[in-house]
C-alpha cells in the first residue's frame, strides 16, 4: 500500500467567515506523486498549498474549532505541538511564486540557509551538500552571484535548489514556470522531472501552465466552485463529460493529443 504523506479531510477556509474560498476539501498526496493544482486565478490553489504545511488554519466554526483536518506524514498539523509541526516541516520544500531567496546573500549562501539552520552539518559537508544542488539545477558559474544579478529562470531554480537542500520527501512548487519563456519553461519541467526521478520526491505544483502537467505525467486535480475535483490525467480531463473541464483545461494551455 502506498504511504500517505500529505491528507486533507473535510477541509474548509476563508478569509473571513462569510465568503469561503475552499470546501469540503479531501485529498491525498501519496509518496513519489505528481499532483498539480489548476484551475481559475484567485480561487485558492496557492491557499490550499499553504494548508498543507500549516501556513494558514482551516476555518473555525461557531464555536471556534478548526472544520476540517490536515495531515502531515500521517499526524494531525493542529493537534500537535508548534516545534513537533516545524520537524514535520523539515521533511517538505517549499518554493513562493515570488522565489524568497535572500537578497543580500549569494546562491550558494541562499542554498545553504536550511542546512545551516536545521542540520549539525559541517561546513565541508554544507559545501558538498550545496555544489550537488548547484550542479543538479544548472547554477554552476553563476553561485557568487546575488539574487538579482540572476535572470528569472536562474532565480527560480535557485530556490528548487534550496528547497532541495534538506532533500524533501514532498516539494512544493508554487508557479515554478510562471514568467518564464518557453525554453526555461521546458528547461524547468525537466530539472523537476529529474528531481522526481533521481529522489522519489512527491511533488505539488500550483500552475496555470497545463502543459507542463503532460510533460511532468502528473495528476491534475481541478479547484472549481470552492471543491477540488479527484485527480486525472490531461487526457481524461479533455475527454470529461463535463463541458466546464474541458473547456478550462484547453484555456489553461493543455493542447489535446489524445
Amino acid at each position: 500500500m502506498s504511504e500517505i504523506l500529505s491528507e486533507t479531510r473535510g477541509l474548509r477556509f476563508g478569509y473571513d467567515a462569510g465568503n469561503l474560498l475552499l470546501e469540503e476539501i479531501d485529498l491525498q498526496v501519496l509518496r513519489g506523486d505528481i499532483l498539480i493544482f489548476a484551475g481559475e486565478s484567485g480561487r485558492g490553489k496557492s491557499t490550499l498549498m499553504r494548508l498543507l504545511i500549516g501556513l494558514e488554519q482551516p476555518s473555525p466554526d461557531l464555536l471556534g474549532t478548526p472544520q476540517g483536518q490536515v495531515f502531515l506524514f500521517g499526524e494531525d498539523i493542529w493537534d500537535i505541538p508548534v516545534d513537533r509541526l516545524r520537524e514535520l516541516r523539515r521533511r517538505t520544500g517549499y518554493v513562493f511564486q515570488n522565489n524568497a531567496l535572500i537578497s543580500n546573500m549569494s546562491v550558494r549562501d541562499n542554498i545553504a540557509v536550511p542546512l545551516r539552520y536545521h542540520t549539525d552539518m559541517s561546513e565541508s559537508e554544507i559545501d558538498l551538500e550545496v555544489t550537488r544542488w548547484i550542479d543538479s539545477l544548472l547554477l554552476s558559474g553563476h553561485e557568487a552571484k546575488r539574487p538579482a544579478l540572476l535572470s528569472l529562470g536562474m532565480q527560480k531554480r535557485a530556490a528548487v535548489a534550496r528547497a532541495m537542500a534538506m532533500r524533501p520527501e514532498i516539494l512544493f512548487l508554487d508557479e515554478p514556470t510562471a514568467g518564464l519563456d518557453a525554453r526555461n519553461t521546458d528547461t524547468m519541467l525537466s530539472l523537476i522531472g529529474n528531481l522526481r526521478a533521481l529522489s522519489n520526491v512527491a511533488i505539488v505544483m500550483v500552475t496555470h501552465d497545463l502543459a507542463a502537467a503532460r510533460a511532468l505525467g502528473g495528476k491534475v486535480a481541478l479547484l472549481m466552485d470552492r471543491r477540488l475535483r479527484p485527480p486525472r490525467s490531461i487526457a481524461q480531463l479533455l475527454n470529461s463529460d463535463d463541458p466546464l473541464e474541458r473547456e478550462l483545461v484547453r484555456d489553461e494551455g493543455a493542447i489535446s493529443e489524445v
